[in-house]
């Protein structure tokens, strides 16, 4: 038997362990062309709550009484599918359960991650995470070393590779915003990043006139909001805008999230603001994680993780990113692996 996580209600406000029930059901079987995978390790993110609520067209909806989605590590015990063999770690979505019946119908596609790194890497740095703040920099942002950059949530999932990424593109100087004194301290010691503003202890525009006096020139925003509306008043020419959150809205109605004043300096300045979704860029996933795992290698990438223990863990893991309290790359460490590689 096994412990699954399955969808009770949809939360209007911070999800919490009532929207769950967490159940016993066997374990999956074997089944032509497919592949029972252990999960070791469950990542949350925040876009969860939009699944909960059925509000992106880019996922299946997910059925009340269903099994809650989610990515995670897992290692291959029984395989029918060449593409996954057993004793394969692999990076996949496998659901809030201990194991899972999988193949590589998914999109994205379950990939094997590399043998010689930590298995919660496979969460955050060499796996979605990691990738996005790649993309988002390189195909969007289009980083340049003469650069102003500014993250927003610098210290989630993706913020928190942000900055060293950036550096490993070429930048300079990385400014990141996070809420607190130990997450900016974080910041500054463990995520690369050379200033730091403190949105709850700080005047914003205060500090954003004292940081960049001469403009920004690339923003990576996980925030959203006014916040957002804030930077396109301080954008150079061809500034690029890189969208790929919005964390500081999705608990508002939409009628009540801010009204945006300074779109229209996009074009004053011949800027670019454009979001991504990072699983159009599957293609691109075998070279991106060669990329980020070299870097994890040598040091020039650092993960910051936020691990807590076990299956029971999850509704609590999930609540922690929209109340703040999460630092790095917020997973669960669920099970072990068991057959050698």
């Amino acid at each position: 038997m096994q412990k699954q996580w399955r969808l009770a209600s949809r939360p209007e406000g911070i999800p919490d362990r009532s929207h769950f029930d967490l159940v016993e059901v066997p374990i999956p079987a074997i089944e032509p062309g497919k592949a029972v995978v252990k999960t070791l390790y469950l990542g949350v993110a925040p876009v969860m709550l939009r699944y909960m609520r059925n509000e992106t067209d880019f996922e299946s909806p997910i059925a009340l009484g269903s099994v809650m989605a989610g990515r995670g590590v897992a290692q291959v015990m029984e395989s029918d599918c060449s593409d996954l063999p057993v004793g394969a770690i692999v990076q996949a979505r496998v659901g809030w359960q201990e194991y899972a019946l999988i193949d590589t119908s998914q999109r994205p596609a379950p990939f094997i991650l590399p043998a010689d790194l930590p298995l919660s890497h496979g969460i955050g740095a060499v796996s979605l995470s990691g990738i996005t703040a790649l993309v988002g920099l390189r195909e969007i942002g289009n980083v340049k070393p003469t650069d102003h950059i500014l993250v927003s949530g610098a210290a989630g999932g993706v913020g928190s590779h942000v900055a060293e990424i950036a550096k490993a593109l070429g930048a300079t100087t990385v400014v990141g915003i996070a809420g607190g004194p130990e997450k900016c301290h974080r910041l500054s010691t463990a995520m690369g990043y050379d200033e730091v503003i403190d949105y709850k202890n700080q005047d914003i525009d205060q500090a954003l006139d004292k940081t960049f006096p001469d403009g920004i020139d690339l923003y990576f925003d996980n925030v959203g909001g006014a916040l957002l509306d804030n930077v396109l008043g301080r954008i150079n020419r061809r500034a690029r805008i890189v969208i790929c959150g919005s964390i500081s809205e999705y608990l508002i109605d939409k009628e009540k999230r801010h009204k945006f004043i300074n779109v229209q300096n996009l074009g004053r300045q011949d800027a670019k603001m454009e979001g991504f979704f990072v699983f159009d860029y599957e293609n691109q996933y075998p070279a991106c994680i060669d990329t980020l795992a070299n870097w994890v290698r040598n040091k020039t990438l650092n993960p910051v993780e936020d691990i807590s223990e076990g299956i029971e863990s999850m509704p609590d893991a999930l609540a922690d990113l929209y109340l703040g309290n999460n630092l790095g790359v917020r997973m669960v460490r669920v099970g072990d692996p068991e057959v050698a590689v």
